[in-house]
């Protein structure tokens, strides 16, 4: 906010044309600024409501409630451009009750299910993570069979080489190398 002080330099520089102009320029500027200010943060909040609007099921249940969302859908909500929406989640971060995470982080692709619902990629790479975690070590799943079971047990239909993309994305070895004799 703007300092009493520079009130009250522009009613004492009343008595000088020169003076008077400087001050009141430096108080224009500053005005400017405040209300860009005022405009970033009121953009940055509606693109926020935006976000957990539609990613409250994440907020509810986690990974598994993580939604598909384009960075355009945000945009075309709050009437702003994308490179806006991009540029304002850009370094920003939300605290949740899931921790503390980067607002870029609620913006992900997906796969639509056998009944129509989107799985976002986050939520399927948990649930890899999950069915590994769960399998028999002497017969660890390849990931043909953690593609067929992704398919049979949720109706995610995913390729086996995407589940193999997810798989070392998340830092999993291979089933030869997660067997244990």
């Amino acid at each position: 906010q703007l300092s009493p002080a520079h009130k009250e330099l522009l009613r004492e520089a009343k008595k000088g044309a020169e003076a008077r102009e400087w001050v009141k320029k430096r108080l224009e500027n500053a005005r400017w600024f405040l209300d860009a200010l005022q405009q970033r943060e009121s953009t940055l909040e509606r693109i926020a409501r935006s976000i957990f609007a539609r990613q409250r099921p994440f907020l509810e249940k986690g990974v598994s409630g993580l939604r598909p969302l384009r960075m355009q859908e945000v945009a075309d909500e709050v009437s702003v451009h994308i490179s806006t929406v991009s540029r304002a989640v850009a370094g920003k971060y939300a605290q949740t009750p899931r921790g503390i995470l980067p607002l870029k982080y609620f913006f992900t692709g997906g796969t639509v299910t056998e009944d129509g619902e989107m799985q976002s990629q986050a939520s399927i790479k948990q649930r890899i993570a999950d069915l590994i975690k769960a399998e028999d070590r002497s017969k660890p799943l390849s990931d043909e069979d953690l593609a067929e079971a992704l398919e049979k047990q949720d109706g995610v239909k995913i390729a086996r080489r995407t589940v193999t993309k997810y798989r070392k994305a998340l830092n999993i070895p291979s089933s030869t190398e997660r067997r244990a004799f």
